[in-house]
């Protein structure tokens, strides 16, 4: 058969999604093609196989569902990476895992490490969403590639920051490229292959099951200098994806929430066992070798800074009444940066209080009193 491609697509196609699987068989046996030559019996002695992976292997149609899986690439306009291509992120190659392949829409480039990823809920809060496009726009006004994993919620609020400031962005997917998850958003799709990739390590056709997002975020935060959490309930995928970036020695920050909010729960969490605390691109920059450092520190979200709109949002917050950030920033029309910032200012000043659950008081003065 030749130390063809054909076999590494076939090696994947057996072996996914068990990378770990996949690295114990290559310790063992010289190449691709010696593990699809191998006896069902020696394979069974490789730590992590499963006879159900053996199974796989010993398949004799699995040459010619990997031929037939190149052939259905192509015809989806899908490009297949190896590991000797150009274009395959070096920076992959330290993990202990790494992809056997990539498949990709778009393009790879060089000046794609280093990269930044941003991750965090679904289920994001306006804030979230603000602070997610407004960090992905400062990253990739200075040039670094911004990775998300394109979900709903804070993912596809960093892709859109990214494009929006003209950089670059790649996403990584839980499931066959073919099968795209979620379905919405073609234009979000569309427009990331052409200012970075879209990118995965699953068989055309593998739907997006729970148990592919853990094992796709390892690659998320392995071809990335840091990762930043914005907002994370405390048992969830973002937070994984900070625990493998420091297992990859990646940095890892987090964007401080409203204690008592539920997404706030994981970044403080965070930030409480080391992690950087995040409120503008410079403050990742900072940490992240070899990425360029702006002329000037840029001011949070919105056009004002925050000492400028402190003042005026005293005036919107009561005195006899608790009010939370989101009501908040309706009634002044701030955007979240400005506006926690202002309040962290004003309470730094004592002229309002914080609460459990994200709320806002303002404290009375002598004066007021009577």
């Amino acid at each position: 058969m030749g130390n063809s491609r054909v076999s590494w697509v076939a090696l994947n196609l057996a072996l996914s999604p068990h990378p770990l699987a996949a690295r114990s068989l290559l310790e063992r046996f010289p190449g691709p093609e010696a593990v699809l030559a191998a006896r069902g019996e020696a394979l069974a002695e490789v730590p992590g196989m499963t006879p159900r992976l053996v199974e796989r292997l010993r398949d004799p149609r699995l040459v010619d569902a990997a031929a037939a899986e190149m052939e259905g690439a192509e015809r989806h306009s899908v490009r297949i990476l190896f590991r000797d291509d150009p274009e395959y992120p070096g920076i992959l190659t330290q993990l202990p895992d790494p992809p056997l392949l990539l498949y990709a829409r778009g393009s790879l480039t060089a000046g794609d490490d280093p990269a930044v990823a941003l991750v965090g809920s679904r289920r994001a809060t306006p804030y979230g969403m603000e602070m997610a496009r407004f960090l992905a726009a400062d990253l990739a006004g200075a040039g670094v590639t911004v990775v998300s994993g394109l979900a709903r919620g804070i993912d596809e609020a960093a892709h859109r920051g990214a494009l929006e400031a003209g950089g670059r962005t790649l996403a990584f997917l839980g499931s066959g490229i073919d099968r795209i998850y979620p379905p919405e958003g073609r234009r979000l799709r569309l427009a990331i292959e052409q200012h970075g990739a879209l990118l995965s390590e699953f068989p055309l056709g593998t739907p997006p099951l729970p148990g592919n997002f853990p094992v796709r975020n390892r690659l998320i935060s392995g071809v990335c200098r840091g990762v930043v959490v914005v907002e994370a309930a405390p048992r969830s995928g973002s937070l994984i994806t900070a625990r493998l970036a420091l297992e990859q020695g990646r940095e890892v920050f987090a964007v401080p929430g409203n204690v008592g909010a539920p997404g706030a729960a994981g970044p403080n969490f965070l930030i409480q066992q080391g992690a950087k605390l995040v409120m503008r691109g410079r403050d990742v920059l900072e940490e992240i070798p070899g990425a360029p450092l702006p002329a000037e520190e840029a001011p949070g979200p919105g056009s004002e800074t925050a000492a400028g709109e402190a003042p005026g949002l005293l005036g919107w917050i009561p005195a006899d009444a608790p009010i939370d950030v989101d009501e908040l920033a309706e009634k002044a029309k701030m955007e979240a940066g400005p506006l926690l910032a202002a309040l962290l200012d004003l309470e730094m000043a004592g002229r309002v209080r914080q609460l459990p659950g994200g709320r806002f008081i303002r404290t009375r003065r002598r004066a007021e009193l009577g």
